[in-house]
């Protein structure tokens, strides 16, 4: 998907930091990995909301201030150990939620961008927004808007977790809670990555190919409270030319924490630049196509859309 170029000017956001990188923010493949930049986007929104709406909001046991959709786009690997200038603007106030672009930027180059749905958790269910919340973001909201894309289509919600072909289940960690004792963002960012680690195994044969996150879009649908066991899903849900979609979901019991669907493209490892799905890899790739009785009508298989 392609961004609104003022998406690439760190000045055209409301409130800029500067982050320092750690080396356990680099995975295998030695850059910094797709969660640990989603952290970053995080990070950008926290302060944001620190800056706008004080303490009082930043932890919370009634109501929670939580996303409840991130679409993240990796538009270049970021690298251990220059420093990310974290950006991030208000772009939409309603009376339920809050759109907030954060962009990721390092040596002078864009290295990312998210779109942010903010809400309000409270109760097992999504809520109107505080009225001292919606009063103070609409305050600070500029008055000049700029463009922003419309959100894509919605991961496949619909699909049930026996209409994946990879399940597993995750045990719970306290590592997994965030400050207000409820599964984080960055946990259930997590989950899914490791759902895409087990599915992508048996098309990881080739050592002169690999795989790099072009974008993931996460839809929350509940925030729980304390540690639990989580059920997690993937499977393939389009696959293109050089890149294919992942599809997956994460769960506590009979309750859904998030459906998430991964853009993944296939690279050359020498080149480092992307290449195509060879026919014998997509064949290799059937069986992990999410279940035709469960995908949506205009899913193609075999001969899919590009994604």
């Amino acid at each position: 998907m392609k961004t609104p170029g003022w998406q690439s000017h760190p000045e055209r956001y409301d409130l800029r930091h500067t982050l320092a990188l750690q080396y356990a923010h680099l995975d295998t493949i030695r850059h910094v990995n797709n969660v640990a930049v989603h952290g970053l986007h995080v990070e950008a929104r926290i302060r944001y909301q620190l800056a706008v709406l004080g303490q009082a909001h930043l932890f919370s046991d009634t109501v929670l201030l939580r996303p409840r959709r991130t679409l993240t786009q990796f538009l270049r690997e970021t690298h251990y150990p220059h420093d990310v200038t974290c950006a991030t603007r208000l772009v939409e106030v309603a009376a339920d939620s809050y759109r907030l672009v954060t962009g990721l930027f390092q040596l002078g180059e864009c290295v990312g961008v998210q779109d942010c749905l903010m809400g309000a958790w409270h109760a097992d269910r999504w809520v109107a927004l505080p009225q001292n919340v919606h009063a103070a973001l609409a305050e600070r909201r500029a008055a000049h808007d700029v463009p922003v894309n419309d959100w894509p289509a919605v991961p496949p919600e619909h699909v049930p977790i026996s209409g994946y072909p990879a399940v597993a289940e995750i045990s719970g960690r306290y590592a997994d809670l965030d400050p207000d004792a409820v599964i984080g963002e960055l946990a259930v960012s997590r989950y899914m990555e490791q759902s895409r680690a087990g599915t992508l195994r048996p098309i990881r044969n080739d050592p002169a190919l690999g795989m790099l996150v072009a974008g993931v879009d996460l839809s929350y649908h509940s925030w729980h409270r304390g540690r639990a066991n989580v059920q997690v899903t993937c499977g393939i849900d389009r696959i293109g030319n050089s890149s294919f979609a992942l599809a997956g979901a994460a769960a506590v019991g009979d309750k859904r924490l998030a459906t998430a669907r991964s853009t993944m493209v296939l690279i050359d490892q020498e080149r480092h630049r992307p290449t195509p799905i060879t026919a014998d890899l997509r064949a290799s790739m059937q069986a992990l196509y999410i279940s035709a009785d469960a995908a949506d009508d205009d899913r193609i298989v075999g001969g899919m859309p590009s994604v």
